[in-house]
């Protein structure tokens, strides 16, 4: 064994010692004329360039928008120097013409383009740089159409050139048509190919052999000296972790009476949970945790929204490209998490709930097999994607994604910080539960993310091979893994506070029988949620492909799309719900389950009438008043994006009913049907209609899962019933006034500025929702017993009691003065009650 590790050590000792060869055994002399800035450092990165004083010392003269000596210029090129001439304002025509032999003046233009090759280009310029991932370019000059000029990069609008080459007798010039002066194309100048680009065209203009991308000292990938820190941490990390794993089985195996100490203070738990509606079966206690959360998420969700459309964006990170790798990062980590969890999470909770009853220490053994399945598989998962990322990546297109996949795979170490949120919504603590989940997704980011981002991007500018952008990406990885980290001992603290024990949950005294049970339901739940990642996976090649400018039109997608993230409120009752509907289908409860489905249909059809009226109204003036002219297209993107995420509920609701019914392979089927439509549709549709083919496809993929899983539900689950006045008709005829409202009051007072744009979004999301409760009252959404449950919730919302009773309070005002109440109730309540009553009968005490 020991031989063994020092062999591995020494062989990745020895893979991280080799070092590229130089491009060329002396280095090249560059003769630079130009304002200090991006274009110089590019140059005085690479350690096979020399920069020299005299123009006829220079095998290749770079010129940053000056060029004083035209004429010298055009003798030395002719003598056989190379030439790359990035444009300038104010350029005499005559040099042009000595230089370029066009017959007429180049022009200036300010507007947008996006960057792609040449369609006819083979120049190896255009092949070694993914050119679509340049952000769009602004300021530059305009060429007259000329044979002399050879197109490599065009503008992908107008096909206008931005990067030609051409020759002049025995020496050839590359000319770069934007501007790159300190105050024009800043965005483009923090491009992570910047660097190469320049030191490319300037190594095939003496005539030597490039370096790769990989290769290339200056490229803000993992090279030797990291590559060998990063293989040997991964070895020494798994080793440390199946040590540590060995010794806690003995000693839980040998201590079997550790699983009697589920209640560590009986007293505290009698005082917060036993004693209390907690413990009382029912949708109150969903509801209660779900009021807990949408209270928080309509106050939280005005600062979050701020932040990340106009202080991330604007003040702390003003990157489109960075942003929009940091989602495609994420994007694609949620298919390799997905994968490797194994449906644990999901397993852990359903059967937690269902065991509760009747083998509570059963119970806890799906806990104890979550928390060493995720440390030992994350363990695994960081070691493999360490390997790709350090070794594969810098020699692929996803080049750029390498330090910061490498960074935001660490957030599996130690993989298992989400434990607490599952514990207490598996013991059915919505609202500790949800504090969690807001504090994971809404607050602590906010907290967190401005500390590391802004250290980040400072040590970005002053290490130029990474750059303030790159450096901001990384400083997003960093600011994930401390946000995970803070809601886990969040999570921590509540969890004790409660009374229970934490340590039993770290033990290991899970048999074969659970380990069967979790992984035969784990792996089609694993499955559905993959294929779903795989989705999202798909998608990014897709786009990467298909999809110009994709790196900057997926940071105006992604601002759009923190929009929807306000609709994931809603999926936190399907999450609190999970837990109670497994606990009445697997204990018999049928007419308790037809509830349950019956009142999250309910609840989803209102709240996403509510947050899709609200944000239709406000969402596309926000994001151009207050995110900058950079994320213009947001604005747009919103509009689609927000009525998608209003038809998501169906799906979720959906979703919770087959895992509950310990079904999760139909959950399998339809996620991956539903991605199957949406990927193939956007293949079909992206590269003529661009985004609006992507828009598409998210449509029609979504309806048909919904339409579907109710059917499937229905016959293989348990009768669904859905009431369509108090799901559909009544939240859309709320919702329709309600947007009518606010678009009206809030367009009085928008004038296209961060304040006035802060002020509507305020207005359209905490004021106003007592309006749609009385609107969706008045217009029949309730009876008199979900009215009374209603009110029975809100006294286990916790601090946010005061907001949840004025929801209540506007909602039974409605219902008072409308001519629809009661016309349409709820029947299946009172047996669900019934059911309810029963099953608390039969459940085991904890302490």
């Amino acid at each position: 064994m020991k031989k063994t590790l020092l062999i591995a050590i020494l062989l990745l000792l020895l893979l991280g010692s080799s070092q590229p060869a130089l491009a060329g055994a002396l280095p090249i002399r560059v003769y630079f004329a130009g304002p200090a800035g991006s274009v110089l450092t590019a140059l005085s990165l690479t350690p096979d360039i020399q920069l020299v004083s005299d123009p006829a010392q220079a095998e290749v003269l770079v010129y940053n928008g000056e060029l004083a000596d035209a004429s010298g210029t055009a003798a030395r090129v002719r003598a056989g120097a190379g030439l790359l001439w990035i444009l300038g304002e104010n350029l005499p025509a005559a040099n042009a013409r000595l230089l370029l032999g066009a017959d007429t003046g180049i022009t200036t233009t300010a507007g947008e383009v996006s960057l792609v090759p040449a369609a006819n280009s083979s120049d190896p310029i255009t092949e070694s740089i993914i050119w679509t991932s340049a952000p769009q370019v602004k300021h530059r000059g305009v060429l007259p159409a000329s044979s002399n000029l050879q197109p490599l990069v065009l503008g992908f609008e107008d096909q206008s050139s931005l990067l030609v080459k051409t020759s002049l007798e025995r020496g050839t010039i590359y000319l770069f048509t934007p501007y790159l002066s300190a105050e024009t194309n800043s965005q483009f100048q923090q491009w992570a190919y910047f660097n190469y680009w320049i030191y490319r065209m300037v190594a095939q203009l003496a005539g030597r052999t490039p370096q790769s991308f990989g290769q290339y000292a200056g490229a803000p990938v993992p090279h030797a000296n990291d590559r060998s820190v990063i293989l040997i941490g991964m070895a020494v990390l798994l080793a440390g972790i199946v040590l540590l794993f060995i010794r806690v089985r003995r000693y839980s195996l040998a201590h079997p009476e550790e699983l009697n100490a589920l209640v560590v203070d009986p007293q505290e738990y009698q005082v917060r949970q036993e004693s209390t509606a907690w413990d009382e079966i029912g949708f109150h206690r969903p509801l209660g945790g779900f009021l807990l959360a949408f209270m928080i998420g309509i106050i939280a969700f005005i600062p979050l929204i701020i932040y990340q459309n106009m202080i991330l964006p604007v003040f702390i990170l003003p990157s489109a490209q960075a942003l929009g790798i940091w989602g495609r990062v994420t994007q694609f980590f949620t298919f390799l998490w997905q994968l490797f969890d194994m449906g644990t999470a999901a397993a852990f909770a359903k059967f937690f709930a269902e065991y509760r009853v009747h083998d509570p220490k059963k119970a806890v053994q799906f806990g104890q097999l979550y928390i060493w399945w995720q440390l030992i598989s994350g363990a695994i998962q960081v070691s493999i994607v360490t390997v790709v990322a350090s070794v594969i990546l810098p020699e692929s297109p996803f080049a750029l994604y390498a330090w910061s996949v490498i960074i935001h795979s660490f957030i599996q170490i130690p993989g298992f910080l989400g434990v607490m949120r599952l514990a207490l919504i598996s013991y059915q603590r919505a609202d500790y539960g949800q504090m969690v989940t807001l504090a994971t997704e809404v607050i602590l980011p906010i907290l967190i993310q401005p500390v590391f981002v802004t250290a980040m991007v400072i040590w970005g500018r002053s290490n130029p091979i990474f750059g303030q952008s790159m450096g901001g990406l990384l400083g997003l990885g960093i600011a994930a893994y401390m946000v995970q980290v803070a809601a886990f001992g969040l999570g921590l603290w509540l969890f004790r506070r409660l009374g229970y024990s934490t340590r039993v949950f770290f033990l290991a005294h899970f048999d074969w029988s659970v380990i069967r049970q979790a992984f035969r339901f784990g792996f089609f739940e694993m499955l559905g949620s993959v294929a779903w990642a795989i989705g999202q996976a798909m998608e990014i090649v897709v786009t990467q492909t298909r999809l110009v400018n994709y790196a900057e039109i997926w940071g105006n997608w992604g601002l759009a799309q923190n929009f929807v993230f306000s609709f994931s409120v809603i999926s936190s009752l399907y999450d609190n719900l999970m837990p109670s509907i497994s606990e009445a289908i697997s204990n018999g409860r049928r007419k308790l389950s037809q509830y349950y489905s019956a009142m999250a249909y309910k609840w989803g059809g209102m709240m996403s009438a509510y947050i899709g009226a609200v944000l239709l109204a406000v969402a596309d003036r926000f994001i151009l008043g207050a995110s900058g002219p950079e994320f213009s297209r947001a604005a747009l993107y919103s509009i689609p994006l927000i009525i998608w995420g209003a038809i998501q509920y169906p799906s979720w609701v959906g979703d919770t009913v087959q895992l509950s019914s310990n079904k999760p392979y139909l959950k399998m089927a339809l996620v991956f049907g539903e991605q199957t439509i949406r990927i193939v549709l956007a293949f079909l549709l992206i590269e003529r209609f661009q985004v609006t083919g992507l828009i598409i496809a998210y449509f029609i993929g979504l309806l048909a899962k919904d339409l579907i899983g109710y059917f499937v539900n229905q016959r293989l689950c348990y009768p669904q019933v859905f009431y369509f006045w108090q799901s559909l008709a009544a939240p859309l005829l709320a919702g329709g006034v309600h947007y009518l409202v606010l678009r009206g009051f809030t367009g009085l007072i928008w004038q296209g500025d961060p304040v006035t744009s802060v002020v509507i979004f305020f207005l359209g999301i905490l004021p106003s929702y007592p309006i749609f409760a009385f609107l969706y009252g008045w217009f029949g959404g309730w009876d008199e017993d979900t009215l009374g449950e209603l009110r029975q919730a809100v006294e286990l919302s916790s601090f946010m009691r005061p907001l949840a009773w004025v929801f209540w309070r506007a909602s039974a005002w409605g219902a008072h003065f409308s001519p629809l109440h009661g016309r349409f109730p709820i029947r299946v309540r009172a047996e669900a009650l019934l059911e309810a009553r029963s099953l608390m009968d039969e459940r085991v005490p904890l302490a």
